[in-house]
């Protein structure tokens, strides 16, 4: 993922989808990516210095690189309203309007449930088990 930390804030997200509305066109896919996009952001956030605020949701766009178009995720941060793009791809319009760019590696986002009682063996006690504290006395 590259990530864009913009020379100038931006204010103006008309062109622009707010995420849950993107979201809600395929929740799986896009949930997965959006994930990995606020990651990214995250692991390069000292390099592009994000804070970890958002101002409001964010908001994704499309860049288009035929036959493919490709989402990008535009983050305002709160407090000085720096406009942070994460996208798979590079995208060469922004070379001249960043202040920082990183690239971070895409984190694999699974679909994995926690165990349950059900999912883990029970371990049987031996006949003359005496449970205690390992600080108590003998019981004998």
């Amino acid at each position: 993922m590259v990530v864009y930390a913009l020379t100038e804030p931006v204010d103006d997200f008309d062109a622009l989808t707010p995420l849950p509305d993107w979201i809600t066109a395929d929740p799986v896919a896009r949930t997965h990516w959006a994930l990995q996009a606020v990651l990214a952001l995250a692991d390069v956030a000292d390099h592009v210095q994000w804070d970890g605020e958002m101002r409001h949701l964010p908001s994704v766009g499309a860049v288009l690189a035929p036959p493919e178009s490709h989402p990008y995720l535009v983050v305002k941060q709160d407090n000085n309203g720096t406009t942070f793009v994460i996208s798979d791809i590079e995208i060469p319009g922004l070379a001249g309007v960043t202040a920082h760019t990183a690239h971070a590696i895409r984190r694999p986002i699974g679909g994995w449930t926690h165990p349950t009682s059900h999912d883990i063996p029970a371990m049987p006690l031996p006949d003359t088990a005496v449970l205690t504290r390992p600080d108590a006395d003998p019981p004998f």
